[in-house]
């Protein structure tokens, strides 16, 4: 795998809850393509991540959040404030289901904030969990639609991020899509369950995620598992051919209603893609 050239010092920030299935893949590859020090929020979990974490030394603070409102935006704030102190180029808010890629990239912008525009979204597959297992995506590169967008910044000790990492309070920026990320929000049913479960932490604090509500529904009516065995099958069957019905049911389990409606009135489809096959091979950890 590349890895970038010295000079560039972005330092992340991960907010993270029982990801231990992929916390390691994904702190190792951001480290192999640009990240020089992460700042890590651990909000309460039960399973190995915190213990998983703490092996990297460029993980260079562990906040324990006890919390259960899932307060992203005042979280992920805290660090992004933090991180200036490392005097870094640019900042970045990782997901911890999401690899980013192209960050040598961020040479080229000259804003203090830029909204990365690009997502390929790697659905679930019914093999164990996985990077190799889970390595075709949908690829919406050739469509005209807007993708999710996530924030890198210079230091701003004043900075405020909004919740999901898509924006910032107050402030006008560009975009780019000469960084993009690889998205895997459903990986296994354990862990979409849990998943499921976080919409009781929005409710918490008056919020909502319409997405993590249907889930919740579906978990609280039985449904859910079901619902797994059907998205699996769903996306192997796209994956063998790129039919438009298909597609359409994959995205009931992702999209708004707006976006449903915008992908069935357009009549059009996403492409299958691999990311990439060597990334996949068997590699040696920094931490074995």
């Amino acid at each position: 795998m590349l890895t970038i050239t010295p000079g560039l010092k972005i330092v992340a920030t991960i907010l993270a809850k029982n990801e231990s299935d992929i916390i390691g893949d994904m702190i190792e590859h951001h480290l192999s393509n640009g990240v020089s020090q992460i700042i890590f929020t651990d909000n309460s979990s039960t399973d190995n991540t915190r213990q998983i974490v703490e092996k990297y030394p460029e993980v260079v603070e562990i906040i324990d959040e006890p919390d259960d409102t899932h307060h992203q935006s005042k979280w992920v704030t805290r660090m992004a404030r933090l991180a200036c102190k490392l005097n870094p180029d640019w900042i970045i808010h990782l997901d911890a289901d999401e690899l980013w890629g192209g960050l040598s990239n961020l040479r080229k912008i000259s804003d203090s904030i830029v909204s990365c525009e690009r997502m390929y979204l790697h659905p679930p597959v019914t093999e164990e969990f996985s990077l190799k297992n889970m390595r075709f995506y949908l690829d919406f590169d050739h469509l005209p639609i807007p993708q999710e967008a996530k924030i890198a910044h210079r230091p701003d000790t004043n900075i405020e991020i909004t919740h999901g990492n898509h924006g910032v309070v107050g402030k006008s920026y560009g975009s780019t899509t000469q960084i993009w990320r690889h998205h895997y929000p459903i990986r296994s049913f354990p862990q979409w369950e849990r998943k499921a479960k976080g919409h009781l932490c929005l409710i918490k604090r008056n919020s909502t995620c319409t997405r993590w509500e249907n889930w919740y529904n579906s978990l609280s009516d039985s449904r859910l598992a079901d619902e797994y065995s059907k998205l699996t099958s769903l996306w192997d069957s796209f994956c063998k051919k790129q039919d438009h019905h298909v597609f359409m049911s994959l995205m009931e389990f992702w999209a708004t209603p707006d976006m449903i409606q915008f992908f069935e009135k357009q009549n059009i489809i996403p492409n299958v893609g691999e990311w990439p096959k060597e990334y996949h091979e068997k590699k040696q950890s920094r931490i074995d």
